[in-house]
């Protein structure tokens, strides 16, 4: 079979498009050759729009039949047709022309739930054809939007395409600290509930980096509750996720006051200091209610267990902690203390050694339930002495060769203090007490 080579445009693509979209306005009507019907109506505008290049109004055009395209057509052609559109938004060359057609579009997408994994991919072409940060910044918060409404279908694939990015899209975005707050508490929102551990990470650190910026607002605002609500109920919903540092944030603290919230923050207080008993106390019908599905008392006890093992063992730093001491932790019998230290073993939480015949466990590295000020001041105190001790030896092996022990050990000093705190949703910064993301 021949093959033909067949010249096209993009002009010739945008008209097609149309074309095939005016068959789905004939599908019901009488034909007739006396009078124009719905189809060459549309098809004679489009068509001129392109002619003239009018690529804005060709996009407010083909917009208006997103729900027609998506209902009648295949997946296929669909798919075609909209990303037709979305190359025709690049063509617009003014920057104002071209923010209003994204925006019609966007709209367009976001108005109906159906094939909403379709709608998504879609908003997300659009986001990645725009060039300019303002232009992206409404697609993307359209996006997020969608996704938090359609989370069962949207989450994971809106996940993939953002995770890690907002810090970067922040600073060449150059958003001020209410627009910041603004993107990230809208990425939370479409990141809340995953069962993942990957996606829960992601969106901790977008709350935390939301509240942590400067007040702006007021920390009791209904969107700041119920996004600092939702990460301590992720934080409580994650069997894989034991170490949360947005307490102290403003925030946080203010669902104190809340008169749904504030039992939920109690719980979290509970299982976050590995206080079994008072874990048993606060599992207040309202506080699991405020958690929402997936927090049962039997959850959350074998949390506060699993965090009174590592917030034991980290405040014992390298040396040894007594079994017994761990059983009267975790409140449970002796002969279970054993198949905690494995568990936290086996999830990478907890690195140790059981020494049976004197009833003790060596520990080499445990994960910090939460690291505060307390935990930075023992780091400071532990560098400080290390730094001395590196300086003296230095000192005895002569100026050159101190200074390239000193980068050495610098170096691998981090590298172990990354080491052991990591565990958590951010990497540590010996910087004003603070976690960066």
């Amino acid at each position: 079979m021949p093959l033909h080579l067949v010249e096209t445009s993009d002009e010739d693509s945008f008209v097609s498009v149309a074309q095939h979209v005016s068959e789905l306005l004939n599908e019901g009507q009488t034909r007739t050759a006396l009078a124009d019907t719905p189809a060459t109506v549309f098809l004679n505008d489009c068509q001129n729009l392109v002619q003239e290049q009018r690529y804005g109004d060709y996009v407010s055009r083909m917009a208006s039949q997103i729900d027609a395209v998506y209902s009648k057509m295949s997946e296929k052609e669909a798919e075609c047709c909209v990303s037709v559109m979305v190359h025709a938004v690049g063509r617009v060359t003014a920057a104002d022309q071209q923010q209003k057609a994204a925006t019609t579009l966007a709209e367009a997408l976001c108005k109906s739930d159906d094939h909403a994994e379709e709608r998504l991919t879609a908003l997300m072409s659009l986001y990645g054809i725009l060039a300019g940060g303002q232009q992206q910044l409404a697609v993307l918060l359209a996006a997020a939007r969608f996704a938090a409404r359609n989370a069962n279908k949207c989450r994971s694939a809106f996940s993939a395409a953002v995770r890690g990015k907002a810090p970067r899209l922040v600073s060449d975005w150059k958003l001020g600290p209410q627009e910041a707050r603004g993107l990230y508490l809208a990425l939370a929102a479409a990141l809340r509930g995953a069962p993942d551990r990957p996606t829960t990470r992601e969106h901790l650190s977008l709350v935390a980096q939301a509240l942590s910026l400067p007040a702006g607002g007021d920390p009791q605002a209904p969107e700041v509750a119920e996004a600092a609500a939702g990460a301590l109920a992720d934080y409580l919903r994650s069997p894989s996720i034991f170490t949360l540092d947005l307490l102290p944030l403003p925030g946080v603290a203010a669902l104190a006051s809340h008169p749904k919230y504030g039992p939920l923050l109690a719980l979290v207080k509970a299982v976050l200091a590995g206080d079994v008993a008072g874990t048993r106390s606060a599992s207040t019908p309202a506080a699991l209610e405020a958690a929402g599905a997936g927090v049962t008392p039997e959850s959350l006890l074998s949390k506060a267990r699993m965090t009174a093992l590592l917030a034991t063992c980290a405040a014992a730093g390298h040396g040894e902690v007594a079994l017994s001491q761990l059983r009267q932790a975790l409140e449970v019998e002796e002969d279970q203390v054993q198949s905690w230290i494995v568990r936290a073993i086996g999830a990478k939480l907890l690195e140790g050694r059981v020494d049976s015949v004197r009833g003790v466990l060596a520990v080499a590295r445990s994960t910090h339930p939460a690291f505060g000020k307390e935990q930075w001041g023992r780091l400071a105190a532990q560098m400080a002495a290390l730094k001395e001790t590196v300086a003296a030896a230095a000192a005895a092996m002569g100026g050159g060769l101190s200074r390239c022990a000193f980068r050495l050990w610098h170096a691998r000093f981090w590298e172990e203090q990354e080491r052991r705190v990591g565990g958590g949703y951010g990497t540590y910064a010996l910087q004003e007490g603070t976690r960066v993301g």
